[in-house]
């Protein structure tokens, strides 16, 4: 209509016959395109904002993409594909550092105080690691851990890395807090150089992850530089990792049993002990492939072996108890008590002769699953025992949630008492919850006739140790037949008069 108004008055501008006409349309043409214009001008305006709302949305968007949703650091994928892109755009006279920070026992802060616990664990080592490195790129790789990749025109020295590591681990220290509870926070760092320790992502971030498990086998908390010889501990490690298997399959595992005694010396019980006695390495000690065992997966089928192996003993063996050890991390198998019935089956064993001992039960969580499966244990027959006690700091709450039979003290307790007045107190409450409860305490590493008194004194019921033998194969255990207390079925639960 605009259209046709304005032809009409430029149509007028030729024809003066028409300027009463054309006085009509000009005024119905400004009347239609005042408002037509605003109406443009209006849109043109609504249109604008909304493309910045959707700009802003679309910001939003890509930063919830690019950062982990709790922490705030980038996630997983935004961090390497920007780690590896500032590694190739790296001039030749540039330096960079990759850390691989791992939180130290998260596992057991998710266990015993919670899952939000832990999300306050983590939120709050992102919060250092933005506080320390604020110009690098930090990022969320996994559950618990961190990278952290510093760019520097300089060359980044190992002594200058590990103080940038030092200070983070002290910033660790001050812990989060959590209701009432206040949290202590360690890391263990894994570092790695670029050039020197490699110039691609794949090269740096594998050598970052071998310093990474060094700084966990030197006992956490620390923090470890890449070095060449690493690389040869990684090969013997999977290499044992076969041998290992190969061990299991054709039974070169073999199983040796150590007297735990009463007060009398009497034998009431033996621990079956695994040995593996290498046919090139020699003697390989427990304490070297039983970490590589549970690094690899294979405790489980480890601790099947050993039980398959004490049940086919059994008969050679004098009529006491025998002690197997398992896993703290097996316990929550749901196939755990089916797969151990069915070894006895085979062997037609009975369970009451069986004591499972839960080792790293420092590790093992005092929650409603784990007393589930360790009381279903209980009902089918077997005994518990909580070894190497004393050492978590959540020990008493094991005693309060989980059920058990037997207190295995640590040596460490044992060879304090008398000197240490904190070790007594232990020691003292311990003997005095299980004397309530009707239960057995165990004093390992007992080693000299000092430590057998010290240990009687403060009430243990049973004693282990080099004091009474050492572990010996099912060969040289009939030796000891005259020296043992054979225990009756129906009394195998309960305190003897030692």
């Amino acid at each position: 209509m605009s259209l046709l108004l304005l032809l009409d008055y430029f149509g007028s501008l030729f024809n003066p016959a028409r300027e009463a006409g054309f006085a009509i349309a000009g005024a119905a043409l400004i009347a239609l395109t005042v408002p037509l214009v605003a109406f443009f001008a209006i849109s043109v305006l609504s249109l604008r904002s909304q493309i910045i709302s959707l700009k802003k949305k679309h910001r939003l968007v890509l930063q919830q993409f690019e950062q982990d949703a709790l922490t705030g650091v980038r996630n997983r994928e935004t961090f390497l594909a920007e780690a590896q892109k500032a590694l190739r755009a790296r001039a030749p006279r540039n330096y960079a550092a990759l850390l691989l920070v791992d939180i130290d026992h998260f596992k057991q802060v998710n266990d015993t105080h919670g899952h939000p616990a832990g999300d306050e664990v983590l939120m709050f080592c992102a919060k250092q690691l933005r506080l320390h490195f604020s110009e690098a790129l930090v990022g969320r790789l996994g559950g618990d851990e961190f990278g952290v990749l510093v760019e520097h025109t300089d060359p980044i020295t190992p002594a200058y890395a590990h103080e940038l590591c030092k200070q983070l681990i002290d910033g660790l220290r001050q812990g989060v807090g959590f209701g009432s509870t206040r949290l202590s926070v360690s890391a263990s760092i894994g570092l790695a150089l670029a050039p020197s320790h490699g110039k691609t992502w794949s090269s740096l971030f594998s050598n970052a992850d071998m310093a990474l498990y060094a700084s966990k086998k030197r006992g956490r908390a620390c923090s470890t530089i890449f070095e060449e010889n690493m690389m040869s501990d990684v090969r013997n490690e999977r290499a044992l990792v076969r041998e290992l298997r190969a061990a299991i399959l054709l039974n070169h595992l073999s199983v040796a049993y150590q007297p735990i005694v009463n007060g009398k010396g009497e034998v009431v019980a033996y621990e079956a002990l695994l040995r593996w006695h290498h046919a090139l390495r020699g003697v390989i000690p427990p304490d070297v492939f039983i970490p590589v065992a549970e690094r690899s997966s294979m405790i489980a089928e480890i601790g099947y072996y050993v039980l398959r192996q004490v049940c086919r003993d059994m008969p050679k063996l004098p009529p006491v108890l025998v002690n197997v050890n398992l896993s703290a991390n097996q316990i929550a198998s749901p196939d755990l008590l089916e797969r151990m019935l069915e070894i006895l089956d085979e062997t037609g064993t009975d369970p009451q002769r069986i004591v499972i001992e839960i080792t790293e039960s420092a590790s093992l969580a005092a929650d409603e699953t784990n007393a589930r499966y360790l009381k279903a244990l209980q009902n089918s027959g077997f005994q518990i025992a909580l070894d190497d006690f004393g050492m978590g700091y959540s020990e008493f709450n094991q005693l309060r949630a989980l059920p058990f039979d037997v207190i295995k003290i640590d040596k460490s307790y044992i060879r304090a008492l008398g000197t240490d007045v904190v070790t007594d107190v232990f020691v003292n409450a311990v003997v005095e919850i299980a004397r309530r409860s009707g239960k057995l305490v165990v004093a390992e590493g007992i080693e000299t006739e000092d430590d057998k008194l010290r240990a009687l004194a403060a009430g243990c019921h049973r004693f282990q140790g080099y004091l009474f033998g050492k572990p010996v194969f099912i060969e040289e255990v009939g030796r000891d037949r005259g020296q043992v207390s054979p225990l009756a079925p129906q009394i195998l639960s309960k305190l003897d008069a030692a």
